[in-house]
């Protein structure tokens, strides 16, 4: 649903709208490690939008498209009293990632940075123009990065950072059945954050750890990846639950189902 927790229209753009609808969906694929092929889209539309409206949806869309190679090839429409945007997206791979692979001894590893989408939201919803904006309007999706991983390491684990790292953390810890260490100081935070974070007081590390909405790939490996693609931010062992820095956790983050 585009008017509640996913989409403004207040600071979003329809094509914006388009663009991360479909980015959101592609990341399921990549957090599996598989490659998009199709999708479908179900659109609910108000009775006051205009065909230029759905025009900057459909463009933000091929934005995607376009780096990915994935199309259109069906769905539906139906008038709404909200704007409504139901995307299911196809895809293939010879090795499905689960979150439940992870094994006592892995590395766990995060793709690219984080802390961006919460601060860009935090300066949508404030009116600050500021470069962290990028990070909530058009953040990255890995889906090259999940297929090369998948490839070439033995991946055992694999989700995207969509509610937060430390919630999604508990959720690869609870599949797996098994412990999360993390070395707070090895989390690649992204290169803004710090600098805004300080000039509108906003606790970095709050903001890192329950920044949603990021798409980053958090997985786990028993290799050791020495590449610019992965950064080891902690390990896996017997247990239960995520540390950081040696302190248990309590899960923070999105909550989907939570009032």
């Amino acid at each position: 649903m585009i008017e509640g927790v996913h989409f403004t229209p207040s600071y979003f753009s329809y094509r914006d709208i388009g663009y991360k609808a479909l980015a959101a969906a592609l990341s399921d694929i990549a957090a599996m490690g598989g490659k998009p092929l199709w999708y479908l889209l179900n659109l609910g539309l108000k009775s006051d939008n205009t065909i230029d409206d759905v025009n900057l949806l459909i463009e933000g869309m091929e934005e995607l498209e376009d780096i990915y190679s994935v199309k259109l090839i069906g769905g539906d429409t139906f008038r709404s009293t909200v704007i409504i945007l139901g995307i299911t997206v196809g895809g293939e791979s010879l090795n499905p990632v689960s979150r439940s692979g992870a094994n006592t001894g892995d590395f766990l590893y995060l793709t690219g940075s984080i802390g961006g989408s919460k601060m860009g939201l935090y300066a949508l919803k404030n009116g600050i123009e500021s470069p962290v904006r990028r990070y909530h309007l058009r953040p990255e999706i890995r889906c090259e990065e999940g297929l090369y991983l998948n490839k070439n390491y033995h991946i055992t684990s694999m989700l995207d950072v969509s509610d937060g790292l430390l919630i999604d953390s508990y959720h690869l810890s609870e599949e797996s059945k098994i412990r999360l260490d993390i070395d707070y100081s090895k989390i690649p935070v992204c290169p803004e954050c710090k600098d805004f974070a300080g000039e509108y007081s906003l606790n970095l590390t709050e903001t890192v750890l329950t920044s949603g909405e990021e798409f980053e790939l958090l997985f786990t490996s028993p290799d050791k990846i020495e590449e610019a693609l992965a950064h080891l931010i902690g390990r896996v062992s017997e247990g239960e639950g995520v540390y950081i820095d040696g302190a248990k956790m309590q899960p923070r983050g999105y909550r989907h189902f939570s009032r």
